[in-house]
């Protein structure tokens, strides 16, 4: 039987939060990208393991997607968006590692905040993944065909990401205006 829980974060919570991701976004510019991703792939391989309750592994699985976009070639995630989801990835290379169930939690928390504010580019992506997948092996012919597959479909879905960012964020108020645009790229 589900049990529901819920909670919410009050303007101090999320200003903590903030604060959080203010520091880190800093910290992003200065390290390296892949010393970034791979504190942030740690936390990962830690918190989706098979013990994790789903509601864990889910926030988990949108911390995986945010990894993939990086690596994803085929994806070719613009300078800005690239940094933003460095920026947010960031959140998990500042701490040492916490393998305790409440360190796993308080991680999934900072994977709910980030998706939300990611929430365009991680689905742009999944669905950039989902039509990849399945056309792959009728356009494996050569790179140059696979590319003119996907070049169109990737632009129209990074194109909806960033409108339905910018209408978010024009339509968000005072601490979730905030929020939204904690991993912007300035």
């Amino acid at each position: 039987m589900p049990y529901r829980v819920s909670f919410n974060l009050d303007d101090a919570d999320l200003e903590h939060f903030a604060e959080v991701a203010q520091q880190t976004q800093a910290m992003a510019r200065t390290k390296p990208a892949d010393e970034i991703a791979a504190s942030a792939r740690h936390v990962l391989e830690k918190g989706s393991q098979d013990r994790s309750p789903d509601f864990i592994k889910e926030r988990y699985s949108r911390l995986k997607s945010m990894l993939d976009m990086l690596d994803d070639a085929d994806w070719q995630l613009p300078t800005d968006d690239r940094q933003r989801v460095l920026n947010a990835l960031a959140c998990f290379s500042t701490s040492e590692s916490q393998t305790t169930p409440a360190g796993t939690l308080d991680h999934a928390i900072m994977i709910e905040l980030v998706s939300r504010d990611l929430e365009h580019d991680i689905a742009s992506y999944r669905e950039f993944s989902r039509f990849r997948d399945k056309g792959a092996e009728k356009h494996a012919a050569s790179n140059d065909a696979r590319e003119q597959w996907l070049a169109p479909r990737r632009a129209k879905l990074q194109l909806r990401m960033h409108e339905r960012r910018a209408r978010d964020l024009a339509h968000a108020g005072g601490a979730v205006a905030k929020l939204f645009a904690l991993f912007r790229w300035t």
